[in-house]
């Protein structure tokens, strides 16, 4: 019975030591999304960060104004957005800007002509 004891022990800090790769995140990646960034480059602006890890418990380090800074991190549903194949013609509009913004299990999504609840794809 100890022997089994202590094989089940190791099978679990074995599967412990795999929880970031198995869900998906890189170590030192916090949970969570960057929200969207629909603001204009600021040129010649030097990255704030590198990785999550500089930045405080509720921020993550996300491009906005095409340079990476510390801003607060925005909750993520489950699934990928859909690729959507399609180029606009037309002026952008956004009808949400994060995935609160949609009801259920819907995901705010880019789009050809900007954002828009769309169900995910799996994978």
């Amino acid at each position: 019975m100890r022997i089994q004891s202590y094989f089940f022990l190791m099978v679990l800090l074995a599967l412990g030591s795999q929880l970031p790769r198995v869900s998906g995140w890189k170590k030192g990646e916090k949970s969570g999304g960057c929200p969207p960034d629909d603001g204009p480059c600021a040129l010649s602006v030097p990255d704030q960060c590198m990785s999550d890890r500089q930045c405080p418990s509720t921020y993550k380090c996300c491009y906005r104004a095409c340079f990476r800074q510390c801003v607060r991190r925005v909750s993520v549903k489950l699934g990928n957005c859909p690729r959507d194949p399609l180029h606009c013609l037309s002026p952008t509009k956004h009808m949400c800007n994060q995935d609160s913004d949609c009801s259920r299990s819907k995901r705010c999504c880019p789009t050809a002509c900007g954002r828009d609840c769309r169900d995910p794809t799996r994978g």
